[in-house]
């Protein structure tokens, strides 16, 4: 053990400090901000957008019911569709769209809008609906502890060029993704076993995607695994920007993401099985002639790991069965998509209808004045499965940023605040609160 003692500067004192800035922390930040709270934002690399920009994706995964195509998560999503000229203002709502931008559901569906984006355009539109909404942005910081008394967050210390600063909000959103502000700060959290595995998404030039592509670099990877020339796979699951280039969701590692050494491992393995993918494509299928590498992830992807106790955990029924709950403040709709940590190739991901995430979800037990939103929310490991996604972390996020201004608004804790003001909030601000109908229309086959 290593013990020293230092003076450290309190460079902030915001009304709400969101930590972490991805999906849920976009739409935390901008939902407090815009509810008249002196909101900043701290994320450690140089850029917003989590799973989009960091990992490099491009699925609003969550984003619809399946069923229909019909919207479950609005609000902010909308809004960064909007920003990156995916649909045009006030369109929203009336359109039907693909679950993503997997190219199965593209052919199934051809008439539907794909809800996808371009890793670029999703940096610049975070800039740009962060600094609008007045969000005082630092990039380049990561959390590093957490000081808590008397059940509440005091103090969040952050690392960046600055050295290790100290930061003492009212209310803090956690939306690390890993839980780190809720576990360090002593509120009780959960660890499954085995956990998903983590990914290294990569990205391929001069590539025309389509769904027979999919299948046939399928059979390339199964064959190369029988010969021992790679270990774990999972898919792959191709999808394209801009039907030129293809990006990849293949690679797995068993690990977790909040251990250093597994992150790392993750990041080393991942490239090394990207490029094995890649010449293994290249030497035996003829549309990857002219292709070139393009670019893996700026980092290893994680689907789960540290989740909240909250004062409701979210079940598998709940999702399954699609429940409802008085306190809800963003529905879910993804699949039950749990990935194994020790099965190459592709899994039975079982299909959800829209269900409720409930307010008591993002509150964790002992730390009054913390909110959580994203994959660290309360939840079963298999719950999870479906609502650790991106639209609907996003939903969640600008839940919790609403509710946190809405507290500070009225000099109250998070668990204080009124839910029916709440809902009327996040509804005005064109969030969903309300399953869409089903109809006649039966659940597609998504030939996983």
């Amino acid at each position: 053990m290593f013990t020293y003692s230092k003076q450290i500067p309190v460079v902030a004192t915001p009304d709400v400090l969101v930590c972490g800035g991805g999906l849920a922390g976009i739409g935390a930040a901008v939902a407090a901000a815009r509810g008249g709270a002196k909101t900043m934002l701290v994320e450690r690399l140089g850029f917003a957008g989590g799973f989009f920009t960091a990992i490099i994706g491009s699925a609003f995964d969550g984003f619809v019911d399946e069923r229909t195509g019909a919207p479950v998560v609005g609000g902010i999503v909308f809004e960064m569709l909007e920003r990156m000229g995916v649909i045009q203002p006030g369109q929203g709502s009336q359109l039907r769209y693909n679950v993503n931008g997997d190219l199965s559901f593209v052919e199934m569906h051809p008439e539907r809008v794909i809800p996808r984006c371009d890793p670029e355009r999703f940096k610049r539109a975070a800039d740009e609906i962060l600094r609008e909404a007045g969000v005082e942005i630092l990039f380049h910081s990561q959390v590093s502890d957490v000081v808590s008394r008397d059940g509440r967050v005091e103090t969040v210390l952050v690392s960046n060029k600055a050295g290790l600063v100290a930061i003492q909000p009212r209310i803090v959103i956690d939306c690390t993704g890993d839980g780190d502000i809720a576990a360090w700060g002593g509120a009780p959290v959960e660890k499954a076993e085995p956990l998903q595995p983590m990914s290294l998404h990569f990205r391929i030039a001069y590539l025309q995607p389509s769904f027979d592509l999919r299948r046939r670099c399928a059979a390339v990877l199964q064959a190369a695994q029988a010969r021992g020339e790679i270990g774990l796979y999972g898919g792959p699951y191709p999808a394209t920007f801009s039907g030129r280039d293809v990006y990849f969701n293949a690679t797995r590692y068993p690990g977790d993401s909040t251990d250093p050494l597994d992150w790392t491992a993750a990041e080393i393995q991942g490239r090394k099985d990207a490029w094995t993918m890649y010449e293994l494509w290249k030497a035996e299928l003829p549309e990857f002639a002219e292709a070139y590498f393009m670019t893996s992830g700026p980092t290893a992807g994680a689907r789960e790991s540290r989740r909240i106790v909250g004062d409701y955990v979210l079940t598998g029924d709940d999702v399954a069965e699609g429940r409802r709950y008085d306190d809800v403040v963003v529905l879910g709709s993804w699949r039950l998509d749990r990935h194994p940590p020790k099965e190459s190739g592709y899994h039975h991901i079982p299909w959800t209808p829209p269900y409720d995430i409930p307010y008591r979800t993002l509150l964790p037990r002992t730390l009054e004045n913390l909110l959580v939103a994203g994959r660290c929310h309360s939840a079963t490991s298999e719950a999870l499965a479906s609502s650790r996604v991106t639209a609907t972390a996003m939903g969640m996020g600008q839940a919790a940023g609403t509710a946190a201004a809405l507290a500070v608004q009225g000099k109250r804790m998070p668990r204080e605040i009124d839910i029916a003001q709440l809902q009327e909030r996040i509804a005005a601000a064109g969030g969903i609160l309300t399953a869409p109908e089903a109809g006649d229309v039966a659940v597609g086959d998504p030939r996983w």
